[in-house]
């Protein structure tokens, strides 16, 4: 060590760390809950801290009070005007022995894959079409869209391509429910539309040749369909009701309950956004300590617990508030979705709703991360109100799915035997003022089901071979 020069110095360093606190940590851990999940981890906080209460509900009477009661018109009156349901409650009661109890209920549901399975079982067909029926549903995926390549199947069940789709649209695309074994959104509609009747009719129109202009107003689309505006809002409400997800439940999901975390509640032409109580305030700090005085170690525990009570309050109260805050965002701008359904879809991130509601992005994807929303669609995830964009030349954004749509139809619409490259649709797209590179085109291509051009060529001569043999 000899010779050695060892100094000690000081510096100063500037940096920006985020310090978790506990109340901060408790606010992000109770955002990230779903209802479910809120209503055991509330129930833990009960049972571990003194100062908390479940909020009392409003009591409804009993039967004897109720009977010592009944020569009062004043007390009968009240009981009409606020909804006796007692009654009711006798009734469920008396007969709930004799009901199969609700998990054993749950437990003997048929899953939707089991329901199709058993659907082929049950009609008349050919083993080798009963084969490749089962094959087919099993190879559907979760949505119910059938997105596999069918050379694939034909090879496994030692049959042509052509076979496959036979059965896929004259046997399984006839299941219940309507819409299962489509390839896409708009096949799964038409799929839905078995009614001859004037509104279903006016929807197949819409869908087939304005699928672009579906959300343009009512006077442009009446004009352009040649309609009245009545007969546009009743199409409009026939495709309401159309199921853009037949496959819900396809392999077992229907088990999972769930509760709405946000309402969408449509009120005459208005979206209004409501946050169900299950996912409110519903404990708070009880009074039923107060004025008392803690010695020693009771002391120090009750303070901790009490400052733990007062964080769950606020993080309580923060979830309610950025719940209705996304709420309304979702509802603004997501309205033709609401309204129309998956058509209506608008490109959305969460950096979008997280500029406008001026929170960090990590927050939104917390309130909206494996939760759902009650809508006039139904219920679904809240992630379906998000969609990525393209830039358009005109400074816009158009939806994903809108893109890969007009990417099917390019290739659905290409002569049989010369397919056009990827590039080339690519050029088409951009000639349309839509930003997109050649690789985008070919996920999205993917993404629908189409195979690639030199595929497409060589079944393309296939075809054209066999038809001029057929001559």
């Amino acid at each position: 060590m000899a010779g050695a020069n060892v100094q000690t110095r000081l510096s100063q360093k500037l940096g920006q760390r985020l310090a978790l606190t506990p109340q901060l940590t408790q606010s992000l851990k109770v955002l990230a809950m779903n209802s479910l999940e809120l209503e055991t981890y509330l129930e833990e906080c009960l049972e571990s801290n003194p100062l908390l209460e479940q909020e009392q509900e409003v009591e409804i009477p009993s039967l004897e009070q109720a009977d010592k009661n009944s020569d009062d018109n004043s007390h009968e009156q009240d009981w009409a005007e606020q909804g006796d349901d007692r009654w009711e409650t006798m009734y469920n009661a008396a007969n709930r022995d004799s009901l199969p109890d609700q998990d054993q209920q749950w437990q003997s549901e048929q899953s939707l894959s089991e329901s199709l399975h058993e659907q082929i079982d049950q009609q008349p067909m050919s083993k080798v079409d009963h084969a490749i029926a089962h094959v087919i549903i099993d190879s559907l995926e979760e949505d119910g869209y059938f997105r596999a390549d069918p050379n694939e199947i034909a090879t496994m069940m030692d049959t042509t391509p052509e076979h496959v789709v036979i059965v896929l649209e004259s046997i399984v695309q006839e299941l219940e429910p309507a819409g299962i074994g489509a390839h896409d959104l708009t096949e799964c509609l038409l799929l839905q539309l078995n009614d001859n009747d004037d509104d279903s009719r006016l929807v197949r129109r819409m869908l087939l040749h304005f699928s672009d202009s579906l959300f343009e107003p009512d006077d442009v689309l009446v004009k352009m369909l040649g309609c009245t505006f009545e007969a546009l809002a009743l199409a409009r409400a026939r495709m309401r009701r159309l199921d853009p997800f037949p496959g819900h439940g396809l392999y077992g999901e229907t088990n999972i309950y769930v509760r709405p975390e946000i309402i969408f509640r449509r009120s005459n032409s208005e979206i209004e956004v409501e946050i169900p109580s299950s996912t409110r305030r519903t404990i708070r700090i009880s009074n039923q300590w107060d004025g008392h005085e803690w010695k020693g170690s009771d002391s120090e525990f009750m303070e901790n617990a009490m400052q733990e009570a007062k964080w769950l309050l606020y993080a309580l109260d923060q979830r309610s508030e950025t719940l209705m805050k996304v709420g309304m965002c979702l509802a603004k701008r997501q309205r033709a979705f609401l309204d129309h359904g998956i058509l209506g879809l608008k490109p959305l991130t969460l950096q979008d709703i997280a500029e406008e509601v001026s929170l960090h992005e990590s927050t939104i994807s917390r309130v909206t991360n494996g939760k759902y929303a009650e809508t006039p669609l139904g219920l679904i995830e809240m992630r379906r109100f998000f969609s990525a964009g393209l830039p358009t030349r005109g400074g816009g954004t158009i939806s994903v799915y809108r893109v890969q749509q007009r990417v099917k139809a390019l290739i659905e619409s290409e002569p049989l035997g010369k397919p056009i490259s990827d590039q080339a649709i690519a050029d088409r797209l951009q000639a349309e003022g839509i930003e997109i590179a050649r690789r985008t085109v070919a996920k999205y291509r993917e993404q629908v089901g189409m195979p690639p051009s030199s595929q497409r060529r060589r079944d393309g001569k296939a075809k054209l071979i066999q038809k001029n043999q057929t001559v």
